[in-house]
């Protein structure tokens, strides 16, 4: 099977847009974000998981993130790689179930894994927020 990479520049740059969005709101608080292979499709999507997609609805998360990702220099990334969701996703508690984010590490590769009833082809997850870490 021919699967799409997930190349340096995409990670780093989505490490950078969430510093970024750290740094212009306060407010914007990330449970998880991750990128996720979708073997369907062939291509990686970033999906960052923010309370605010309940509290104001996703059209203003959204909105924040693009005002994020307009302060980057040349990203590699634009908003049609990036999906903005709800902690309660059920894609989101499949990672948060799957993965601990060792102290001080960058992020944590899942590859080929199943969890629950849910299979993941492939995944890098930046940060997970499940009370533990």
């Amino acid at each position: 099977m021919v699967t799409a990479s997930l190349v340096e520049s995409d990670i780093e740059d989505g490490r950078k847009l969430l510093d970024e969005l750290r740094s212009i709101d306060s407010h914007f608080l990330v449970e998880a974000a991750f990128w996720l292979l979708r073997p369907e499709v062939l291509d990686w999507r970033l999906y960052i998981a923010t309370p605010l997609v309940d509290q104001r609805g996703q059209a203003n998360a959204y909105t924040d993130i693009q005002s994020a990702l307009r302060a980057l220099a040349k990203p590699s990334i634009s908003m049609q790689d990036i999906s903005v969701v709800s902690p309660n996703d059920q894609l989101v508690k499949v990672i948060k179930r799957a993965i601990r984010i060792p102290n001080g590490a960058n992020g944590v590769r899942l590859a080929r894994s199943r969890v629950d009833d849910t299979y993941v082809e492939g995944a890098y997850v930046y940060r997970v927020r499940n009370g533990r870490s």
